[in-house]
């Protein structure tokens, strides 16, 4: 800028932009691989003339990085979302201020497959996953089930509309495919009652699905169940399930309603071929050959983990691995359900664990924001 006056003032007007400081600190010796750090939009707030169209983050070296408004279905913001990394025991600073927010392309998205009987897929740039819906009960398949699906992929790019697209996701085109068998199960990750030793199942696939947030860091979705019997006692369902950009492991949020007074829920996998399966406080991971495959030996495993705090964890029971706990009803159920390939990012079983892991620690001790004016 050639003319000093105008300079000046220019400078002037920058630092005098409000901004809020962020300081985000891991307080724990696992370190922290795109952790998202949320902020609730009553802090954001406080920034005079803040918008979700105008805020922005930028991280210690003045850069602006990729960040989400999170609405939740509301027609409101609720949070700002973004992400980092944290050493053992680093703290970072960040700033949020408003200005011209950057067009990121979009790491995590979902939607509604009328297309294929309702399905619900939705993925970020690591996993995929899919949910049926209610025009497949009276299709030629007549698959009623709250399964959920595993589309390994073996890309970064997000495939869902373009495997729909081709008609032929069971065939790997050199980045990944659907190799994973759900049938009448839990799939790899949903939750049923577990109520005098069985699983109550469904009588019917989700009756509505409404996406909440779409990117470019978090889709989630809330799904709501018609009533189902369970021992006589008739329930409902609403599920909440989001996956943000650069995590393997979804949380799912389940709510049961019903006259019970509280009732053990079933979280997990269904049992294939397993070749190794581990658990601790909390948490089980499990590897198995793809269970949807010609040649099983061509197309690797698939390593599935559940992290349910308080849980008790059963290995093999009615053909399943699930985390077991009682919930009330009303009462918000949070648990995380995850997946990887061996082809796709997850070489081994020492590797799934470390996965498993650091996963586990962003539940139980999430990094630390402290937010200054």
């Amino acid at each position: 800028m050639k003319n000093p006056i105008m300079w000046a003032a220019a400078v002037l007007m920058a630092s005098c932009t409000p901004v809020l400081k962020v300081e985000v600190a891991n307080t724990t010796p696992t370190e922290r691989d795109d952790e998202t750090v949320e902020i609730a939009w009553s802090e954001v707030a406080a920034l005079k003339g803040v918008t979700p169209e105008n805020i922005i983050v930028l991280n210690d070296d003045n850069e602006q990085i990729p960040s989400q408004v999170v609405f939740r279905g509301e027609t409101e913001p609720q949070a700002l979302i973004f992400q980092t990394d944290a050493d053992p025991m680093e703290s970072k600073r960040f700033a949020l201020k408003t200005g011209k927010r950057e067009n990121y392309p979009a790491e995590a998205f979902g939607r509604t497959v009328p297309e294929r009987y309702d399905d619900y897929a939705w993925e970020n740039n690591k996993v995929a996953y899919r949910l049926y819906g209610p025009a497949l009960e009276t299709s030629p398949e007549k698959l009623i089930t709250p399964g959920i699906d595993v589309w390994v992929k073996s890309t970064e790019k997000l495939v869902i509309d373009e495997w729909y697209a081709r008609g032929n996701y069971h065939h790997n085109h050199g980045d990944g495919m659907d190799c994973y068998k759900v049938g009448v199960t839990l799939g790899s990750g949903a939750s049923l009652p577990f109520v005098d030793g069985k699983f109550w199942m469904m009588g019917h696939n989700y009756a509505t699905a409404q996406t909440l947030d779409n990117g470019p860091i978090r889709t989630s979705v809330k799904l709501t169940y018609a009533l189902f019997d369970v021992n006589g006692t008739p329930v409902s369902l609403v599920k909440i399930i989001s996956l943000d950009a650069n995590q393997r492991f979804n949380r799912m949020d389940n709510i049961y309603e019903g006259t019970f007074t509280e009732m053990p829920i079933a979280a997990g996998f269904v049992r294939h071929d397993v070749k190794q399966i581990l658990s601790g406080e909390g948490w089980m991971g499990m590897r198995e050959a793809v269970s949807d495959s010609k040649n099983p030996v061509r197309d690797g495993d698939i390593f599935l983990g559940v992290i349910l705090p308080g849980a008790e964890m059963l290995t093999d029971t009615l053909g399943h691995a699930v985390a077991v706990k009682a919930v009330k009803p009303g009462q918000v159920l949070t648990y995380y359900a995850g997946s990887g390939w061996s082809q796709g990012g997850v070489e081994d079983m020492d590797e799934w664990t470390e996965e498993i892991t650091q996963a586990q620690a962003a539940v139980v001790a999430p990094l630390k924001v402290t937010i200054r004016k």
